[in-house]
């Protein structure tokens, strides 16, 4: 059983790549520009990758009214990019594969198991090559490629935190934000898939993602990924990282529980 499940867990890891290298490429390529870019407009105020990856993926924070709201348009694009391409390899493999596998294998939930554990792995692995991609970018403009912080972190970053942190901390953050993030929000496209039309289930987790641009509470799945809105930059709405892991865990784990039980049921019939 055990070794079933590997095979299917692999399966998706591999087949994942080979379907979507192209994408994945031109999502890191296209990130990458922008970081060259930024990096290049700020060179002469001393800016390192961390800075950049913090300038790309920050949000618009909390507003007191709609005439405050600026849309965070990187951070948008890479919550939707993240999803597209988790749900694009879902839905092909879904109406290509399925029934060939669930007769390979003949268990729907080590099919779906094995999709689970891959949502975690293929999220934590999209946002570590973000990262690369983005700190070689910016390096290759500064010359920089320390962890250390930079004078631009010293004069524009650490004056807007109200719990002072490292430049790196403050990136690990950022990254531990968006990881937790996407792999709540996957979980929700896998179950929803089983409910839904797939292009109706990705607008509905891509509207439940937009509402964290403009609404506070804590309870929305993607507000956990907003560096602005954390504990860090706002000690008013007390987001910490400790309850954001605690609850994106819990969401995770209560969305993929479900999953496995519909599919349970559905195969009792």
């Amino acid at each position: 059983m055990i070794y079933s499940f590997f095979r299917l867990f692999w399966r998706d890891v591999t087949y994942s790549f080979s379907y979507g290298k192209y994408k994945y490429l031109i999502f890191l390529a296209y990130m990458a520009a922008l970081a060259y870019a930024i990096s290049l407009r700020n060179q002469s105020i001393g800016t390192n990758g961390l800075d950049t990856f913090f300038l790309l993926m920050r949000d618009n924070g909390y507003i007191k009214t709609l005439t405050d709201y600026v849309i965070p348009y990187y951070w948008d694009f890479t919550q939707f990019f993240a999803l597209f391409l988790t749900a694009d390899y879902l839905i092909h493999d879904f109406r290509q594969n399925q029934l060939y596998v669930l007769l390979r294998c003949q268990s729907k939930r080590q099919y779906i198991m094995s999709k689970i554990v891959w949502l975690i792995i293929q999220n934590l692995a999209l946002y570590l090559c973000l990262f690369a991609a983005v700190y070689l970018a910016s390096g290759s403009v500064t010359h920089d490629f320390s962890l250390n912080a930079s004078s631009y972190f010293h004069q524009f970053i650490e004056p807007m935190m109200q719990s002072k942190v490292s430049s790196g901390l403050l990136v690990t953050r950022l990254l531990i934000g968006f990881i937790a993030t996407s792999t709540v929000l996957s979980s929700l496209l896998l179950l929803l898939i089983h409910w839904l039309q797939p292009i109706i289930a990705f607008f509905c987790v891509v509207v439940l993602c937009t509402l964290s641009t403009f609404l506070d509470s804590k309870w929305l799945p993607a507000i956990h990924s907003m560096i602005l809105k954390q504990d860090i930059f706002d000690l008013e709405h007390h987001l910490t990282l400790g309850f954001s892991l605690a609850y994106s865990a819990c969401l995770f784990l209560a969305v993929s529980t479900v999953t496995l039980y519909i599919c349970k049921q559905r195969e009792l019939l």
